[in-house]
């Protein structure tokens, strides 16, 4: 793997974490932001209920000095004691499982709203309207609320009676229409003004904190990733280092048997061994030069693209093999249109196309056919190279791109080639920013690269 797959896997892994980080705490966020309005809805419910029950009036607190029926501070201070001493007698006998609930009901805001503060009531903005059992207007109470006279109360109340659910929003106001105990019905409006301010700034703290972690966890993770992967890339330079040291280290000794067999028929005459020498070493050559070809293709600069009229370098690079291709008994069309542009580099080019066009003259039936085809098919450009070969439906196309593998189990040589030209041609294609791939098809095994012409 070369540094620059490798550092393109890094960008990956940057994006994903990124994106992972970002889903999560979104989701943290709008669960925060989900239990938040439960809480305050069910407050709402809690204070409409107590104004439903009050027949649309807010029950007002004892005050410090005396009570409603002139009971003394000190008996009503004492009462309050005895209730809460009863309060604690109870709250004794609660078992573990009502005492977990009631902690859950009030974390989530399900407790009883009325005991956060005395001062709570007063703070309630909300209307009333009152029908008798014949649903005849009765009376509307609008003394907590400014923002709304008695002909609006009676309309929204309308609105509301006429809805399918009896408890909801409408507009800045939740709405609950219930029985009364005595007949007929009440339609209470709270405000929410508040609990929507609320509700709100909980949203885009949420969001503000989610982007700036979100940026945190980019910053943290480029450089994470950068230690992690720098001793990947010191390893793939080595790698490619090693290629080349052992492609020229390799080259002494096989010029030496070259030089060595060669003289040899020169004094005694070519012999089968010396020529199966000279074969096998003429092999091992090819073979280091793909090497370095493979580690070079892999490390080439996409910045060296240019605006190319590709047509030229195609059917000239494909025409060359036509002697070649009849010399086997094999038939070569070329089909290439005229002016198809796109971001390549001509060697790039040739190279792929003799590739495909080699592998395809090898490994086409006796007696069959290649096709070469360059067209534009609306903003791709379709490269592809068709060979016959009727035994295809049994290979395993998907591996065709595998360095070092061969069609047939016995990896016979007598075809030439080293299983590693299809792997060469993958990586020429993705330098130009295209793609490749490999299928049979009616008896015929298609290589198609597709560029998109820029």
């Amino acid at each position: 793997m070369s540094e620059r797959e490798i550092n393109g896997i890094r960008r990956k892994f940057i994006i994903a974490s990124t994106l992972s980080f970002f889903m999560v705490m979104l989701a943290m966020g709008g669960l925060i932001y989900l239990f938040t309005s439960i809480s305050a809805r069910n407050e709402v419910r809690q204070v409409m209920d107590v104004i439903i029950e009050n027949d649309g009036e807010l029950p007002k607190p004892a005050g410090p000095e005396s009570s409603g029926d002139g009971v003394s501070a000190e008996t009503a201070a004492a009462e309050e004691a005895e209730a809460r001493e009863e309060e604690e007698a109870e709250d004794d006998e609660f078992t573990l499982e009502e005492e977990m609930t009631w902690s859950l009901k009030d974390f989530f805001g399900i407790g009883e709203a009325m005991k956060s503060s005395e001062d709570f009531l007063y703070a309630t903005r909300y209307f009333a309207v009152l029908f008798d059992a014949e649903d005849k207007l009765e009376e509307i109470k609008t003394s907590h609320i400014s923002r709304v006279d008695e002909n609006e109360a009676e309309h929204y109340a309308r609105i509301a009676k006429d809805r399918m659910f009896s408890f909801g929003s409408f507009g800045y106001f939740y709405y609950e229409v219930a029985k009364r105990v005595g007949g007929g019905t009440i339609v209470i409006y709270l405000d929410r003004t508040t609990q929507n301010a609320y509700g709100m700034r909980v949203f885009y703290a949420a969001l503000t904190l989610i982007g700036f972690g979100s940026l945190i966890a980019f910053g943290v993770m480029r450089l994470v990733s950068r230690s992690i992967v720098r001793g990947e890339i010191e390893n793939a330079e080595r790698q490619k280092q090693f290629i080349t040291n052992a492609s020229h280290e390799l080259k002494t000794p096989l010029a030496v048997i070259r030089a060595n067999t060669e003289m040899q028929e020169m004094l005694e005459g070519e012999t089968e061994w010396t020529q199966s020498t000279l074969r096998q070493v003429g092999r091992m050559e090819g073979l280091i030069a793909n090497l370095v070809m493979i580690a070079r293709a892999r490390e080439k600069d996409t910045g060296n693209l240019s605006r190319l009229d590709i047509s030229v370098p195609v059917r000239e690079t494909a025409e060359s093999f036509a002697a070649v291709a009849a010399s086997e008994g094999k038939s070569l069309e070329i089909h290439v249109a005229d002016g198809i542009q796109m971001l390549a580099e001509e060697g790039a080019v040739r190279q792929l196309v003799s590739l495909l066009i080699d592998n395809a003259v090898k490994y086409c039936d006796a007696g069959g056919r290649v096709s070469a085809i360059l067209e534009k098919q609306g903003k791709k450009i379709r490269l592809a190279v068709i060979n016959s070969f009727k035994d295809g439906n049994s290979v395993d196309t998907a591996r065709f791109f595998d360095r070092f593998y061969r069609q047939d189990d016995s990896h016979n040589t007598d075809k030439g080639g080293y299983g590693i030209g299809l792997s060469v041609a993958e990586s020429l294609v993705k330098q130009m920013g295209g793609s490749i791939g490999a299928h049979w098809k009616d008896g015929d095994i298609i290589f198609e690269c597709n560029f998109f012409g820029k």
